[in-house]
């Protein structure tokens, strides 16, 4: 077992299997508590099970079945590649991954459980989105809400960057941080309403970059530089202090929404986006909501952030490695 202190909330986590646990572990580094006890407020266990006929639970009815997933696609949310069916009743949140295994969130006693079968086969991004997808929604119900979305701070003001595979958020990111950025989140940084205003708060993680991102940052070539960019599932992947010590920030205040989009001209540009149009394409970027009471706060929480920031819309150009002199001005 291992404790965790994420922004106030401990978090035990707990297996029996080194094959899962070590990936979790990984995922959670920045976070880690050295005093891991049974006084923390949630608790996820993840356990190896021989076969499907082997897990300790049952599934509810299928008239509380609520959502199903093909295993079709893969986009930035490895959830979109699992074949799964997912079921809502009675405070709990049961996930069938099929052929995979079982996850249980129980919102009222704070605890998460994942059985999975053969997890030796399966890779550990795989692994640590099933375990994500348990911390995040049992994070919700303490108020910290998980956007998709890159953010980075600057004297304490804030960028939020969310956006699809292929509009260039993961590389503005990168661009930024060469610049005097520090990275809350390549991906899931979380909102929490405290004292009536919105803070942004820090989830560091690997960061997940393609080949042609690569290409544009003199400082990922070398030997030394390609020892320290690994292969992931998907894509490539390195850690912020490998490249850029000391850029990695705790949490800051929201300014800015930035929605990219890539386009093919020399200079990038922003414009405006009107309020009520950013609010309706921020809303796919937060994580799904299963129970009410919890979608009423994060509606809340976004709307809150809309109303607190400058939204615009960046083209993003051919110009990667100057888009501070885009996002600078803006941030004052």
């Amino acid at each position: 077992m291992k404790g965790y202190s994420i922004h106030g909330q401990r978090v035990n986590v707990s297996g029996s299997e080194s094959d899962i646990l070590e990936p979790l572990f990984t995922f959670l580094r920045y976070f880690e508590d050295s005093l891991p006890g049974e006084a923390a407020d949630l608790h996820i266990q993840f356990s190896p099970v021989a076969s499907r006929g082997a897990i300790p639970l049952s599934l509810p009815s299928l008239e509380w079945r609520i959502e199903s997933h093909t295993g079709n696609t893969f986009g930035e949310d490895l959830m979109s590649a699992w074949q799964c069916d997912i079921y809502a009743c009675d405070g709990m949140l049961t996930v069938d991954l099929r052929e995979n295994g079982m996850l249980l969130v129980n919102y009222r006693e704070g605890t998460g459980q994942g059985f999975l079968v053969n997890p030796h086969t399966l890779h550990p991004d795989i692994l640590v989105s099933y375990f994500h997808f348990v911390l995040s929604e049992l994070l919700k119900r303490q108020g910290l809400y998980t956007i998709h979305a890159t953010s980075l701070e600057k004297e304490g003001r804030g960028v939020l960057i969310p956006g699809y595979s292929g509009r260039g958020k993961t590389t503005a990111c990168i661009s930024l941080l060469r610049s005097g950025y520090r990275c809350i989140s390549d991906d899931h940084p979380l909102l929490r309403m405290r004292h009536g205003a919105l803070e942004v708060l820090s989830f560091p993680e690997k960061v997940d970059v393609t080949e042609n991102s690569v290409k544009f940052f003199p400082e990922f070539n070398g030997k030394f530089a390609q020892s320290k960019l690994y292969h992931g599932l998907i894509k490539r992947y390195f850690y912020v202090e490998d490249f850029y010590p000391g850029r990695i920030a705790k949490s800051c205040e929201p300014r800015l929404l930035i929605f990219p989009q890539v386009v093919d001209q020399v200079t990038s540009h922003v414009e405006l986006v009107p309020k009520r149009q950013a609010f309706e394409e921020i809303l796919p970027h937060g994580l799904l909501v299963y129970e009410k009471s919890i979608a009423r706060k994060e509606f809340q929480a976004l709307s809150t952030l809309i109303q607190t920031v400058q939204t615009y819309r960046l083209y993003f150009g051919r110009d990667v490695l100057d888009l501070h002199r885009v996002i600078d001005p803006l941030m004052c």
